[in-house]
């Protein structure tokens, strides 16, 4: 037991002693609620600080590492290997609906770090590099856009497509972010 801890509950149980029985079992039966509101409250804290966990189907722990420099929007990134623009999902331009939220969120997922993974083509029509684009633990930041309602899936494109537009029906049937409307597909 940590020596401060020990030192305030004997202290308080001095205390105690010197008052009659009745006030005793009131005084211990309020300390014992009070220690377990507090572990509740500690429980509760450390499990929401798991809540931002993300599981993914798609998995990349072996990418190639690169640097985030700039989210530029909702599925383009700036990279130390240059402009990267998410294969396979589209997510709102800005100005459109959602887009903020998206872009929001690629940053809070990309953090200073990405893993790549080329896709059957390794550039579009702007030189932006087309990958497959994984946080630093591996998993997959285009499914959990699909997933959350934030990015459309390309229906004509990608070795993952399949996943991906299962991940979009979900979010749609579910009505989830920015699907809650149905909105033209992107890709």
């Amino acid at each position: 037991m940590c020596p401060i801890l020990r030192t305030v509950l004997s202290n308080i149980l001095l205390l105690v002693r010197n008052i009659n029985g009745y006030y005793v079992r009131h005084f211990l039966w309020v300390l014992s609620l009070g220690i377990l509101v507090v572990v509740i409250a500690v429980l509760k804290w450390i499990g929401s600080n798991d809540s931002d966990a993300i599981e993914t189907t798609l998995r990349c722990r072996d990418c190639a590492e690169t640097s985030v420099t700039l989210v530029i929007d909702g599925d383009t990134l700036e990279t130390g290997q240059g402009r990267v623009r998410l294969f396979g999902v589209g997510a709102p331009e800005s100005g459109e609906r959602c887009a903020a939220e998206a872009t929001a969120r690629l940053n809070d997922l990309a953090g200073d770090s990405v893993r790549l993974q080329n896709g059957p083509r390794l550039f579009d029509r702007f030189g932006r590099i087309l990958a497959y684009v994984y946080t630093e633990d591996g998993f997959s930041i285009d499914e959990v856009l699909v997933r959350e309602g934030l990015a459309e899936a390309w229906t004509s494109d990608g070795q993952y497509r399949s996943l991906l537009v299962a991940s979009e029906s979900d979010a749609r049937r579910d009505n989830t972010g920015c699907l809650s409307d149905d909105s033209n597909a992107t890709g």
